[in-house]
């Protein structure tokens, strides 16, 4: 009981914690990227077929565009590149095992413990206007469909755009 109460202690410090995305490229920039600035904001569905967090799309849009905006880009009614972006889900169980077996007669069900891991992953990738690949990065991030916070999805943006190279 005394190792549940410090799981439970721990995760309720976690969420209470400011949580620094983890943002990476998968796909280095190309030569050509930091040349062009025109862009095109490209709606998520094209992207992806079944979107998780829809409502949370329009924060997203307006964050990209103003990071862009902030790196030299700029959105264009003929634009130079693509910007795709779309949110995955990675969910995974979480199972927790004391080391000590109950000492009450309540039974083995105590002694474990069933959590569920959400992670949000926010893609974003630049093709040129033959959809070839310009840049690619994502961002882990602590969103779940139980934690709607848009403070945690502006910090995931920042985060991913800051890898992005500015332009000329």
């Amino acid at each position: 009981m005394r190792l549940f109460a410090i799981v439970l202690l721990c995760l309720v410090l976690a969420t209470c914690a400011s949580h620094i995305p983890s943002a990476r490229v998968t796909h280095p920039a190309s030569a050509g990227l930091p040349g062009l600035q025109g862009f095109q904001l490209m709606p998520p569905e094209q992207a992806v077929d079944a979107l998780p967090y829809r409502n949370r799309y329009p924060l997203i849009n307006a964050e990209l565009r103003q990071g862009l905006a902030t790196h030299g880009y700029h959105e264009s009614a003929t634009p130079q590149f693509r910007v795709y972006y779309w949110l995955a889900l990675r969910d995974a169980p979480l199972e927790f095992r004391p080391d000590l077996p109950p000492t009450s007669g309540m039974g083995p069900y105590l002694a474990i413990h069933r959590l569920r891991d959400e992670t949000g992953t926010l893609r974003v990738r630049l093709v040129d206007l033959e959809e070839r690949v310009l840049w690619e990065g994502m961002v882990s991030t602590g969103l779940s469909p139980a934690r709607a916070n848009p403070e945690q999805l502006e910090l995931a943006v920042g985060a991913l755009l800051r890898l992005l190279p500015r332009a000329r």
